[in-house]
This record gives C-alpha cells, sequence and structure tokens, in this order.
C-alpha cells in the first residue's frame, strides 16, 4: 500500500490470480482502482478454496481481463469483463516462405499438449515423404522417444527448444495443435502469421476462437487421433487448400497486432480511470 500511495496511480493493473488478490485488497484499502487479469483459465488450479477466494475477492475490482470469450464465461458472478485476446509477437520478417514437406509442432513435452497423438497420427498417414518436427522440451520426452522408436518412424524428430522457432513456422507447410486444453495458444497464432496452415484440437481455450473451420485453418474434435490424422492427410494431398488457408491465416497479423491490443487495454484503462471507483476516496 505504501508504493500505491507513493506512486499514486490513476489505475492499479494486475496479472495471476494470487497477485490479483493482494493487489485488489491493497487498491480498494488505499482507494485505487484496479484491472485485474487472468492469464491462466479458471479451472487451471483445481482448488475449491482458490476458486472461493476469486468469488470473494474479485468483485471488489474495477474490471477483470480474460484472454478468451470461454473463459469469461466462468466469471458469471462479475459484471465488468472484458476479453483481450494476447497480441501477435512480431516475429515474421519475412512475406515469401519457401515451405517445405514439413508438419511443426511446438510446446512443452507433457502430456497436456498431445504429441503422442500427433506422432500416432501423423505416423498414420503412411508419407515418408514429409517429415514431423516437434519443438519444445519437457518431462514426455522419454516417453516420445521411444514410441517414434517403437513406430520406427525416422522421418519424426524431437528438436528440443530453439530460438529459431519462426524459422521452422516459415518452412513448415502445416503446423498442429494437439493440446488437450489451453489457455491462449500464441503458437498458433504465430503459426498462423507465418502463412502455415493450421490443424488443432477444438480444445478449451482459444482454437475455436482464433479459427474459422475450413476458411483459415482445420478444427478437429479434441483429442479425436483418427480426425486429426484425415486432416493432416487432407492437408499433405491438397497443396491447394494447404495455400488457400495459409493466406487467410496471415490475415491474424491485424487482428492481434500489438497496436490493435494495447488500444483495446487503453480504452479500458481510460474507462476505468474515468468511472466511479468501487473504493474508497483517496
Amino acid at each position: 500500500m505504501e508504493v500505491l500511495r507513493n506512486e499514486d496511480p490513476d489505475v492499479v493493473i494486475s496479472f495471476m490470480t494470487q497477485t490479483n488478490f493482494l493487489a485488489v485488497i491493497a487498491s480498494k484499502i488505499s482507494g485505487y482502482k484496479i484491472i485485474i487479469s487472468e492469464r491462466i483459465t479458471f479451472d487451471y488450479w483445481k482448488s475449491p478454496k482458490l476458486n472461493g477466494l476469486r468469488r470473494l475477492i474479485y468483485p471488489f475490482s474495477d474490471a477483470l481481463v480474460t484472454q478468451t470469450y470461454g473463459d469469461k464465461d466462468n466469471y458469471k458472478y462479475l459484471k465488468n469483463i472484458h476479453v483481450i485476446y494476447n497480441p501477435l509477437s512480431n516475429g515474421f520478417s519475412k512475406n515469401v516462405f519457401k515451405k517445405e514437406k514439413l508438419v511443426l509442432g511446438a510446446g512443452r513435452l507433457d502430456k497436456q499438449k498431445g504429441f503422442d497423438k500427433l506422432i500416432r497420427a501423423f505416423h498414420g498417414t503412411g508419407r515418408s515423404d514429409w517429415k514431423l518436427v516437434i519443438a519444445g522440451e519437457g518431462n514426455e520426452r522419454e516417453n516420445l522417444e521411444k514410441l517414434i522408436e517403437n513406430l520406427g518412424a525416422s522421418n519424426i524428430e524431437l528438436i528440443g527448444r530453439t530460438k529459431a522457432i519462426f524459422d521452422w513456422y516459415a518452412r513448415a507447410s502445416i503446423f498442429v495443435l494437439s493440446s488437450s486444453r489451453e489457455g491462449f495458444p500464441n503458437v498458433l497464432l504465430e503459426a498462423m502469421s507465418m502463412d502455415c496452415a493450421v490443424v488443432s484440437f477444438d480444445c478449451p481455450y482459444g482454437p475455436g476462437e482464433i479459427i474459422e473451420d475450413g476458411i483459415n485453418g482445420i478444427l478437429v474434435e479434441n483429442q479425436n487421433e483418427e480426425k486429426l490424422r484425415e486432416a493432416l492427410e487432407r492437408l499433405i494431398e491438397a497443396p491447394e487448400l494447404r495455400n488457400k488457408l495459409g493466406e487467410e491465416a496471415k490475415k491474424v497479423r491485424e487482428k492481434y497486432s500489438i497496436e490493435k491490443i494495447s488500444g483495446e487495454w487503453e480504452q479500458l484503462i481510460r474507462r476505468v480511470a474515468e468511472s466511479e471507483s468501487h473504493g474508497g476516496e483517496r
């Protein structure tokens, strides 16, 4: 509270659940307006006690920002909720990409990301002239390596962490998001911005709000491995469809640009700053 009084902000902005609790209490005691933002989904913690604290404390905030409309629905007990998507990092420096017979996945190597399903689905296409590359590191590496070995899939590679992920996007013709759930899949946006034809499980939360099925990508029933294999086969066999989806996908550059998203934040901050506060007078 001493920091707040020294800085005397027009609006306090807080991110992350536990920090939000403390920031709301401090701001309201000190009489400051506050915007809180959840950067993970409502049910991530799976804690009744924590969700009870949300119900108790969050109504004292002046606004809550979630990353998706799907997650917004979890806070129906609040009135002032806004959805502001993550901005797209400006990693695309090229407009012409030399696409290869390459399918790309990216993310932590853990069970939630579903890379075992992606590996089996890709291998099931029987296309030895194509390659699957998965970028990322995690505790599932050993299991995934054993799966690749058991399949005898010499055209599947786990490349670990890489600082050159945008170079891989530029080379990949197809990007796959195989997660069982997401908070907001930044990798999906990045791949789309780099002209990839994307396939994603229609998992909570995010992919269904980013992808228009058949327009700028393909949505597959969540965790349906057979449907994922069929979608991969369809894209591998149809370069004209890949090109069409990739061209439409690039439009995320405008929809999720830093300028647009920062503008939405600025509008919300101004609105809260000019509104009547829920807290006391300073």
